[in-house]
């Protein structure tokens, strides 16, 4: 609705401009003053309506302005309906001194418009800086912002990056990675070991005091059976970090395999591997990108970055995936389909690696990580705008509205919607359905959250 809105103020603050447009229609309802009246009356309730039956109307710009212009609408169409004369002298005093009231109108349109696409939620958040859970959701605490997260093969453990941020937003630093036991909610550190690096480019190496700041993640079970982890990486360098997953005792050990210098030229933000090593890497946006450069981006929805494929020691651009934001992907090799999340074009796509097009998208505000899950594929949003996230940056977890979204997995058509707002969890990036539980993870946050599925 913001981006409705917003378009329709700026059309508006345009149209406005051109006085010969208004004298048309100021001509053709001059002699229907009490016709222009109804129509007032009808639009301005209809729309009054429509925004105070919304959930929590008073804590949305766009269902306030709704309020607002819709009692200006109706007062309006009774000036027009009961006092013809007298608003027929204004209407032509205003024709005569046109550009006077126009100018400031359309000055104020054009600010309408640029202020519904950066503001939606204006309501309080909740400090929950404390970490407990609530009636909605069930937190499990102790963790890092756990960014990603992928099921273990014998679907008893949630692997995790824990995340250490990127740019513009802050410079990056060290994160690690988590396991959560769901048997007993216990979070688990695992030991990393440096084994060969066969999984990797020669002219990258790593050692045991090096540190890791894990982005986007995906596993795969590989030609030869094993389940290899792939791993967009951010500190201390650019890098994709491999790991090879096995089975010890009870749980799982990390080996490390390989990793791969990402150029210059490149900021990742997930991966999707296939069985036989080479993966598929979302280009979100160029690495020096300043903050107001990132905001224009996600003002205009304009094109930042593309999907590409590594293959054969190299990285190849994949034809027609330029987006708004690439971030998270996810390969259903069998179809030969990638799942994309465009997160500042708010949407996601099926795109089709045969033909390289998109086949299938779904409208949805800053889509994250995409789980594919049987039939259906999970993603989360944000349901703000980039104003209104205030001092999230300096709490530990923020509560400002989010859902979770189940779509089916072939149509992208949504098959359920969970939405919460002032709760204990928030900033999701991933949502991970385990049996009857969805678990959530986030990139700001020191806890991961699940709800049951109803």
């Amino acid at each position: 609705m913001n981006y409705f809105l917003g378009a329709c103020f700026l059309i508006s603050g345009l149209l406005i401009l051109f006085k010969p447009l208004y004298e048309k229609l100021t001509d053709y309802f001059i002699l229907k003053l009490n016709i222009a009246g109804l129509l007032n009356i009808a639009f301005g309730s209809a729309i009054f309506i429509y925004g105070i039956s919304q959930p929590d109307w008073s804590e949305r710009l766009w269902s306030i302005i709704f309020i607002v212009f819709g009692v200006i609408a109706v007062i309006k169409g009774f000036l027009l309906f009961f006092f013809p004369r007298r608003s027929e002298k204004l209407t032509r005093y205003f024709v005569q001194h046109y550009y006077k009231f126009v100018l400031p109108m359309s000055a104020v349109y054009i600010f309408l418009s640029l202020l519904t696409i950066s503001t939606d939620y204006i309501g309080p958040q909740n400090d929950i800086n404390k970490c407990e859970s609530d009636s909605y959701i069930s937190v499990l605490c102790g963790f890092s912002n756990p960014e990603d997260i992928e099921i273990t093969p014998d679907k008893k453990f949630l692997f995790m990056s824990e995340f250490g941020g990127i740019g513009p937003y802050e410079e990056p630093s060290a994160g690690y990675f988590a396991m959560l036991d769901l048997e007993s909610n216990k979070k688990i550190v695992p030991e990393i070991v440096i084994g060969n690096n066969d999984w990797g480019n020669p002219e990258c190496s790593r050692s045991t005091s090096d540190s890791y700041g894990p982005h986007g993640i995906d596993m795969v079970q590989r030609n030869d059976d094993s389940y290899q982890i792939g791993v967009i990486n951010h500190f201390p360098k650019e890098s994709i970090e491999m790991f090879e997953l096995s089975k010890k005792d009870s749980s799982w050990s990390l080996t490390w395999r390989g990793c791969i210098n990402v150029p210059d030229e490149y900021y990742f933000n997930d991966i999707g591997l296939k069985k036989d090593g080479s993966f598929y890497a979302s280009h979100m946006y160029k690495r020096d990108i300043t903050f107001s450069e990132w905001l224009m981006v996600t003002i205009f929805k304009s094109n930042s970055g593309h999907v590409v494929l590594w293959e054969g020691d190299e990285f190849k651009k994949i034809p027609n995936s330029d987006g708004s934001g690439p971030n998270g992907i996810t390969l259903d090799e069998v179809k030969n389909l990638l799942y994309i999340s465009y997160n500042q074009g708010d949407q996601i796509v099926i795109f089709d690696l045969s033909e390289h097009i998109k086949v299938k998208s779904y409208f949805v505000q800053s889509p994250d990580n995409i789980h594919l899950e049987s039939n259906s594929a999970w993603i989360t949003s944000l349901d703000f705008q980039p104003n209104d996230i205030g001092d999230c940056d300096k709490r530990i977890s923020c509560s400002l509205p989010f859902s979770v979204h189940e779509l089916d997995r072939n149509s992208l058509e949504l098959k359920n919607k969970y939405s919460f707002s002032k709760t204990v969890f928030g900033l999701p990036t991933v949502a991970v359905p385990v049996n009857e539980k969805i678990y959530m993870g986030s990139f700001h946050s020191d806890r991961i959250g699940y709800f049951i599925k109803e």
